[in-house]
C-alpha cells in the first residue's frame, strides 16, 4: 500500500512539472512572438511623399545692388562776365529749362543790336548788287564781295547771338544738384564748371553676377527691383548693358535700368535685382529637402511598395527652395520628403500624410 503511494505521489510531481514547463514554453513563445512584431514594428520608418510633376521650370536669379542716376551731367559755362544770380543748392530737385545762372549781358547786348543793324544793311546792299548783276551794272568781283560781306555779317551776329544766349544757363535735365560751384558776383569764363546735375527721372541699379548665371542674361531682359528704403514696393527695370570683364572675385557688373517718375529713388539706395529664365531643360521639380547628399551627386528615395528604393538622380537648383531633376526620376513616383534621415535602400516605411 505504501508502494501505491509512493509512486502516485511521483506521478502527481512528474505531471505537475510538466504542465509547468508546458505553461513556461507557452509564455516564451508568446513573449517572442510579441518581441518580433515589436521588433517588426520599430523598423518601419514613417515618412512623407510627395508626387512630383513634370513641367519647365523658371530659374530665379537674385543679386543685391546699389541704385545710382543713370548720368551725372556737368553744366559748363560758355560765356564771360559777372554772375547777377545764381539759383539752386545742393541736394535741390531741378526741372529741365529751369533757369540757373544769369550772366551779365549789357555789352554783349550792344554788340548784338550792332551785329544786327550790320547784317540788315548787308543783306540790303547784297539784294540791291543781286539786281544790279542782271542788267550788268557791276562787274562779278563787286557782286561776289558784296555776298562774302553779308556772309561775315551773319557769322559775326550769330556769334554773338549765341554768347548773349548763354548769359543764362539753364538745366538741360530733370535732376538733382550734387555739386555747385559759382557763386553770386564771381567772374565766369568759359568751360568752367558750375553745376553737376544728377539726372533723377532715369536711374540704373548695378549688380554683381556670377559666371555662372551670366550667360543666363541678355540685353534688354526685364528684372524685378525692390529697394530696403522702400519695402513693399516693386519697380520694373531691363538690361541696359553686362560687363565682360570679371572682378578680382569672379563677378560681373550688370546695369539694370528703370524709370523713376514719381521721384521716390535717390542714388545709394540698395536693394534687390530678381531675373526670372525659363530653363531650357524639361525635367520634374521636387523642394531641395528631398535631395540626399550634395546636388553634384544627387539621390532621392521612392516609394516602392510598403519599402523604398534609393536612386541616383540629376538635379539642378533651380532657387532655394526648390531643384530640377532631369534624369533618374518619372513624374508619377512617389518620392520621400521627410524622414530620410532613417532610411536606407530597401527600408520598411509607412506614409503618414495620405
Amino acid at each position: 500500500m505504501k508502494t501505491v503511494k509512493k509512486y502516485s505521489a511521483i506521478i502527481i510531481v512528474v505531471f505537475l512539472v510538466a504542465f509547468i514547463m508546458v505553461i513556461l514554453f507557452g509564455n516564451k513563445a508568446k513573449m517572442d512572438n510579441e518581441l518580433k512584431a515589436m521588433q517588426e514594428y520599430s523598423s518601419i520608418v514613417p515618412v512623407e511623399i510627395i508626387i512630383p510633376k513634370e513641367l519647365k521650370a523658371s530659374q530665379t536669379i537674385q543679386e543685391n545692388g546699389t541704385l545710382r542716376s543713370s548720368a551725372e551731367v556737368s553744366i559748363l559755362s560758355e560765356t564771360s562776365g559777372k554772375v547777377l544770380t545764381v539759383v539752386g543748392n545742393v541736394g535741390e530737385h531741378v526741372k529741365a529749362g529751369q533757369t540757373l545762372v544769369v550772366v551779365e549781358k549789357e555789352v554783349l547786348e550792344s554788340q548784338f543790336n550792332l551785329a544786327k543793324a550790320n547784317l540788315e544793311n548787308a543783306e540790303k546792299d547784297m539784294n540791291r548788287f543781286n539786281n544790279l548783276a542782271g542788267g550788268e551794272a557791276i562787274t562779278q568781283q563787286q557782286l561776289e564781295a558784296t555776298k562774302l560781306s553779308y556772309q561775315n555779317a551773319l557769322t559775326n551776329f550769330t556769334i554773338i547771338k549765341k554768347q548773349l544766349e548763354n548769359t543764362v544757363i539753364q538745366s538741360p535735365v530733370n535732376g538733382v544738384i550734387s555739386k555747385r560751384s559759382v557763386e553770386k558776383g564771381a567772374y565766369i569764363t568759359p568751360s568752367l564748371e558750375m553745376f553737376s546735375i544728377l539726372e533723377q527721372n532715369q536711374m540704373v541699379i548695378v549688380v554683381k553676377v556670377s559666371e555662372k548665371d551670366i550667360f543666363q542674361l541678355n540685353k534688354g531682359q526685364t528684372a524685378s527691383i525692390t529697394l530696403d528704403a522702400l519695402s513693399g514696393k516693386t519697380f520694373s527695370g531691363s538690361i541696359r548693358s553686362i560687363g565682360v570683364v570679371a572682378d578680382l572675385s569672379g563677378r560681373y557688373e550688370v546695369e539694370i535700368g528703370l524709370t523713376n517718375n514719381d521721384m521716390f529713388l535717390r542714388s545709394g539706395m540698395s536693394g534687390k535685382a530678381s531675373f526670372e529664365n525659363t530653363m531650357e531643360n524639361a525635367g520634374i521639380i521636387i523642394p531641395r529637402k528631398c535631395i540626399v547628399g550634395s546636388i553634384n551627386n544627387a539621390k532621392v528615395f521612392v516609394l516602392n511598395g510598403d519599402s523604398v528604393a534609393l536612386k541616383e538622380v540629376k538635379a539642378i537648383t533651380v532657387n532655394e527652395t526648390e531643384t530640377l531633376i532631369t534624369e533618374g526620376l518619372l513624374a508619377n513616383e512617389k518620392v520621400v520628403l521627410s524622414g530620410q534621415i532613417n532610411l536606407q535602400d530597401g527600408s520598411k516605411v509607412k506614409v503618414i500624410n495620405q
